[in-house]
């Protein structure tokens, strides 16, 4: 008797160990070794110093390895020729427009030549692939009769890596050139216009203004919100434009305005759907050079 009263405890300490198997068995690897663990989220872009145009300045064109796939995404880039590493300039990020990072690169070239004058750094994404409609992840439609459904022929994947390829690219540039984060500025034209707006309202503490041309969207469900206070809003529209109308542009402007965001609204006079903007260049960088963070 006195034997078991000692070996007692050591029988109830026994007898809690074997209750408790089935909670701790919960926590051991699924069947076959499949760890539970959520794998690590790739590692983001980096700029690389060895690479033979790191700090190189002028038109050029950049490849970098998408994070999580390896692929090569190309963008393209212009840097002033006033930029040194001790030198913070503003960066313009305008979206493509068609199927090619040369879209917004028309007539005269002019917003590189403006660029120049008002030492601004311009980089244009890709979106993650060169398919028509680059809407870039937005679900907003163009506003005009019988305009296409935002984003037709994309996929969900494709669109959420439209959005991080914008991110990316911002992110490489930004780091590489010593770039102001309180100067980042965004333009769309036509769809991606509409990419445009999505990436501002998603990402506002990212962008000091947002410029759209030619490309106003169906606004009933856009979050004005989300830029009131923390962006400005530029609207452009040539007179010229036979692809959208001009009056829808008018109509967003006017809804941003009553919704608190700091919104310009500017007529192009002989502005064509392609070209508005860059017949407007000097306007719009005018804007740019009056907003920051």
């Amino acid at each position: 008797m006195h034997m078991l009263s000692r070996r007692l405890p050591i029988v109830l300490v026994l007898l809690v160990l074997l209750a408790t198997l089935p909670a701790l068995g919960s926590q051991a690897p699924a069947p076959g070794g499949a760890q539970t663990t959520p794998a690590a989220a790739p590692a983001p872009p980096r700029p690389n110093p060895r690479g033979p145009l790191y700090h190189h300045k002028g038109e050029q064109y950049r490849v970098y390895s998408f994070p999580g796939t390896d692929e090569g995404l190309p963008y393209r880039l212009f840097v002033p020729s006033r930029w040194t590493p001790e030198t913070k300039l503003p960066v313009l990020v305008t979206l493509r427009a068609g199927t090619t990072v040369d879209g917004p690169y028309r007539a005269n070239n002019d917003l590189v030549t403006q660029a120049e004058q008002r030492g601004y750094i311009v980089v244009t994404p890709m979106g993650y692939r060169p398919l028509r409609q680059p809407y870039y992840g937005s679900s907003y439609q163009i506003a005009r009769p019988n305009a296409p459904a935002a984003a037709a022929g994309w996929t969900p994947e494709e669109n959420l890596r439209a959005e991080q390829d914008v991110l990316h690219v911002i992110d490489l540039v930004t780091q590489e050139y010593n770039a102001d984060p309180s100067r980042i500025h965004l333009h769309g034209q036509n769809p991606s216009a509409s990419g445009a707006l999505h990436l501002a309202a998603r990402y506002p503490e990212r962008f000091a203004s947002v410029v759209v041309s030619s490309g106003p969207i169906v606004f009933a469900a856009y979050p004005f919100d989300r830029l009131k206070g923390k962006m400005g809003l530029l609207v452009i529209h040539g007179d010229q434009d036979t692809t959208n109308p001009m009056e829808a542009s008018q109509k967003m402007a006017a809804a941003a305005k009553a919704a608190g965001v700091n919104t310009v609204y500017a007529t192009v006079p002989g502005g064509t759907h392609l070209e508005a903007y860059l017949t407007y260049a000097a306007g719009m960088f005018d804007f740019m050079d009056s907003q920051k963070k």
